[in-house]
């Protein structure tokens, strides 16, 4: 080794003994931070703890990432994980509250049995076999589509080349009525899938019309949550609207091409089942955003690890603080990649890690990751720092700052939109009269008219809006 390497060597190791030492210091296991338990209105805003037709019920386990929420409804209950998915939870409760008053008039009934009636009533089988299984019923549906010859068979030889069309019409019509009550159409809920699987029958085959519920709307009021992240997600939400899962994957596809050209890391990422198009999208959308940021296929291929649902809900989550950053707070240069975890080279020589958290406590794991964070090796770092959605314990925080690193914590109003959107005005059917007969006058003649209007033309990557945000005002890094 030429000597000026070998000082230079010797002279990392030196600066580095002190650290270790800290390392050793603060990650003893006997200091790990057991699940804690909290009243839900310590942790959570009131519009989380309780509404209409749901409350959070006894108190929240913060277990060292994730909180865990006890949530009932007068749907059923649920066993829920991060507040993400509580976010997501309350919007559905309140969804199916309003698909089920949509269901209760004359309207909805009048169009349920002229569905029955109708030529496109093949919907309908197509649509409740899947609900019970999939992700996302659009998926199943299109893979339906695939056999529709076998569909189109024996007497409705007539009506084959309608077929697809129909298939488009439908799904597309659910997509928007779940656009418009601010929920995921490829949710998992079993309950919700039923409830939008109706009312979008019965308007589709049944002719049953919707008071504005087609017609675009302006971007709602989110009350505390960064500007930037509102309409990223609002631009997101629109495509998804309006674009087929197929549509979306060849997109999404063509996107992360247009960055970099390793298939094999675009197909593992594409084809790991546990992303639904909306993760896909979101995470694509963000990568997008972020034009000139290097090594970006670093997050694609930590994303194709991703082994659960819950693990790709917060890979979604962390790639949008990471781009709400980039363009409020500070722009990032490159993606690093240590072990299992992302770190983000900002333009101030900043070396951080955006985590979706809860509340942290300081457990192994975060330990772990704070030392090599602090440990991790790089040119031109002048800070090194975690950003942190939620909370941290004091402990956490002591343990993060003994080894030198900036720790901001309650990032999730500056830095995340909400994992769904509040519908701007309620869901109507034309006729709001409740109580309606379970059946149509016999009289009644089926609703005959044309499937809705084909999907739009594909958007293409890289049009999306541009960002003009103003540096965030909150925090030191």
């Amino acid at each position: 080794m030429r000597p000026e390497l070998k000082r230079r060597t010797l002279l990392k190791a030196a600066a580095a003994l002190p650290m270790l030492g800290l390392v050793s210091r603060w990650a003893r296991a006997e200091d790990f931070e057991p699940p804690v338990t909290f009243p839900a209105a310590q942790l959570l805003p009131p519009e989380l703890q309780k509404g209409e037709a749901f409350e959070v019920i006894g108190e929240v386990t913060a277990q060292g990432f994730s909180n865990r929420y006890m949530l009932s409804t007068i749907y059923g209950g649920y066993d829920v994980v991060t507040q993400d998915l509580l976010e997501k939870y309350v919007a559905e409760t309140r969804a199916i509250a309003q698909l089920r008053k949509i269901r209760s008039t004359r309207a909805f009934a009048s169009g349920f049995a002229s569905a029955a009636k109708s030529p496109y009533k093949g919907v309908k089988a197509l649509i409740e076999a899947p609900v019970e299984t999939v992700k996302g019923v659009p998926v199943a549906l299109w893979k339906f589509g695939k056999r529709v010859g076998e569909m189109a068979s024996g007497s409705r030889g007539d009506k084959e080349d309608r077929y697809p069309a129909e298939l488009l019409g439908y799904s597309a019509l659910k997509r928007k009525v779940a656009f418009k009550l601010g929920i995921d159409v490829y949710s998992a809920n079993v309950t919700l899938q039923k409830e939008i699987n109706d009312v979008a029958y019965a308007s589709f085959a049944g002719g049953l019309a919707f008071k504005g519920a087609m017609i675009p709307v302006s971007l709602p009021a989110m009350a505390g949550r960064a500007l930037s992240a509102i309409q990223y997600t609002w631009q997101a939400n629109q495509i998804l609207r309006d674009m087929t899962p197929e549509d979306l994957r060849m997109r999404n596809r063509k996107a992360l091409k247009a960055m970099w050209s390793d298939s094999k890391e675009i197909d593992a990422f594409m084809d790991n089942n546990y992303f639904t198009p909306r993760h896909e999208t979101i995470i694509t959308m963000a990568l997008e955003s972020m034009q000139g940021v290097m090594n970006r296929q670093a997050v694609i291929r930590r994303a194709s690890l991703v082994d659960s649902d819950l693990a790709a809900l917060l890979m979604q989550r962390s790639v949008e603080m990471m781009r709400t950053y980039h363009a409020t707070v500070h722009p990032i240069v490159r993606f690093e990649e240590m072990d299992a975890n992302l770190a983000m080279v900002t333009s101030d020589g900043g070396l951080a890690m955006a985590m979706p958290a809860d509340r942290i406590h300081w457990t192994e794991w975060f330990a772990r990751t704070t030392a090599a964070l602090a440990a991790y090796r790089t040119p031109q770092i002048k800070w090194r720092g975690v950003v942190v959605a939620g909370q941290l314990s004091e402990r956490a925080r002591a343990g993060a700052q003994a080894l030198g690193l900036i720790v901001e914590s309650n990032a999730r109003d500056t830095l995340l939109p909400n994992e769904e959107w509040e519908a701007p005005e309620p869901l109507e059917a034309d006729d709001d009269t409740p109580n309606a007969p379970s059946e149509a006058p016999a009289d009644a003649a089926p609703a005959m008219g044309a499937p809705p209007p084909a999907e739009p033309a594909e958007p293409q990557p890289g049009t999306g809006p541009e960002w003009h945000d103003a540096p965030s005002s909150r925090g030191v890094i």
